[in-house]
Formats: structure tokens, C-alpha cells, sequence
């Protein structure tokens, strides 16, 4: 059924104009009025036909922007990377494929050592989740608190947890993401973007990062894909700053961005 038999269906006559005893009226003078009701509606009815279906109006919508409160913009806030500065989109590709391997031989080890109660009675203290300067000193040492200001000692690490001897912090090794669980690595990951902006940007902190989007489930909750999408925004501002393709900042960047966009399906912050 095409829109004119639609039309026409929506728009069935009142009054029959088709009557024998009805003059019908092909054309006639605007300026003279009509002479009876029979005649006014013929003349309504030929203008009605002379109208298209659809009619648009030709509106200047640049008189509405004086008065527009809120402003959307297209853009995502990443900054693709120049060229020769970012791996092609095969590279990207190898690299999600290598990071998917590393996260399946991850619950595998995770579900065997489940079975094994020694290895449970093991699992580590870590600090309190919410406590972003323990979780600071462990993670990137405790030269600098999430304030910025020097940290004296391990306060706030709680009894039990790793203590951090030196000031560049612990490596993500496998015993320490074993004992986190899925809440507390969203928190984690979530205090680390944070300190990305702050304090910029280390290899280790990278390897957090990624260890951290090794643990990550998916299906992904909606404020993790939101954190994500914001670590690869900062990410690609930090690699727009360097300058030199042998800057040992850039593949750790690049591996990032790439996982954010290819394997956690943020394709709109993937560099083309």
C-alpha cells in the first residue's frame, strides 16, 4: 500500500460532491464568493488537492541559537594519534587477539585455584577498598598521596596488607589481582584514571592497568565502560604530548587505547 491509498484512507469525504444534481466545478474566481455551501466545499476540496502530502517548513533556525541553554557536541574528546604514532588496525587487532588469550588462561588459573582451599587460605589482605591512599601507596608507592603532598610511612595499609618498602610501588603480580574482587578492581581502575590526570602517566601504571582490564567481566556496568572510555581520552591527550616515536611511553599508550576501543567495543576512540 503506497501513501497516497493511505492518505486517501485517512482523509474520506464528509459530504459525497458526486451527486448528479451537483454542478461539479473544475476551476473558478477566487475573488467572487460561492454562490452556495455545495459550491464552498468543491472549492475547499479542489485546494486541498492542489496541496502536497507533506509539506516542510522553511524555518532559519539561527534565530533559536541566541536563546539555546544547552550545548551537545559530536565530538568524543579523543585525540586521534599522528600519523606513524599508533599501530595500524591489523596490529590493533593481533594485540586484542593476544589480550583475549591472556584474559581466558587468567580464569582458567582462577577457576583451578578455587578448587584448591590451600591456595584460598592464601589470599591476600589488601586494603579497604574505598581507601584511595593505601591503595596509592601500594600500587605507585608512596612517595606521592593522591593530594600530591609526601606520604610519610604505610599508614593506612591495615593490618595484614603488603607493605611497600620502596617508593615505586608494587607491580601487579597475579597474587595480588587473585585477591581482588571484581568491585574492588572497578575501584581500583577508577582510582588510577584518576591519578592519570593528576600525576600522568609511568610504566607502572600501565602495567596496572592493564592487569586491572585483565580482571574486568564482562558484559561491563555502564559507569566501568564510562571509566574506560575516559582512560582512553586521557591516554590519547598524554600521547598527543610526545614527541618522539622511541619514547618508551607510546606502545604502552597505544596498547591501552587499542584494548579500550577493540576488545571493550569502544570503536569510536579507535584510531583508524
Amino acid at each position: 500500500m503506497d501513501g497516497t491509498t493511505e492518505l486517501d484512507d485517512l482523509q474520506k469525504p464528509a459530504f459525497l460532491l458526486d451527486s448528479p444534481d451537483v454542478e461539479i466545478l473544475e476551476e473558478y474566481d477566487p475573488d467572487i464568493p460561492a454562490s452556495n455551501p455545495l459550491e464552498y466545499l468543491q472549492r475547499v476540496r479542489l485546494e486541498a488537492e492542489k496541496c502536497p502530502s507533506v509539506v516542510v517548513a522553511d524555518i532559519d533556525v539561527a534565530t533559536f541559537k541566541s536563546k539555546q541553554t544547552v550545548l551537545v557536541s559530536p565530538s568524543t574528546g579523543f585525540i586521534p594519534a599522528e600519523r606513524g604514532f599508533a599501530p595500524t588496525v591489523a596490529a590493533q587487532r593481533r594485540l586484542a587477539a593476544q589480550f583475549s588469550d591472556v584474559r581466558q588462561a587468567y580464569r582458567r588459573y582462577l577457576h583451578n585455584t578455587k578448587k584448591d582451599k590451600t591456595d584460598q587460605e592464601k589470599k591476600l589482605k589488601l586494603p579497604v577498598m574505598q581507601d584511595e591512599c593505601a591503595w596509592k601507596q601500594l600500587c605507585l608507592g608512596n612517595s606521592v598521596t593522591p593530594e600530591g603532598s609526601v606520604e610519610e610511612g604505610e599508614e593506612g595499609l591495615g593490618e595484614g596488607a603488603i607493605p611497600d618498602s620502596s617508593k615505586e610501588g608494587t607491580p601487579p603480580n597475579l597474587h595480588i589481582l587473585m585477591s581482588m574482587d571484581q568491585w574492588t578492581v572497578i575501584q581500583v581502575l577508577e582510582f588510577h584514571i584518576t591519578w592519570l590526570q593528576r600525576h600522568g602517566f609511568s610504566t607502572l601504571q600501565a602495567q596496572w592497568l592493564y592487569g586491572l582490564m585483565v580482571c574486568l567481566e564482562k558484559p561491563l556496568y555502564p559507569d566501568t565502560a564510562a571509566s574506560l572510555r575516559n582512560l582512553s581520552r586521557c591516554c590519547s591527550a598524554i600521547r598527543a604530548m610526545v614527541d618522539s616515536k622511541d619514547d618508551d611511553r607510546l606502545a604502552p599508550l597505544n596498547l591501552i587505547i587499542c584494548l579500550v576501543s577493540r576488545y571493550f567495543d569502544q570503536g569510536d576512540l579507535a584510531d583508524k
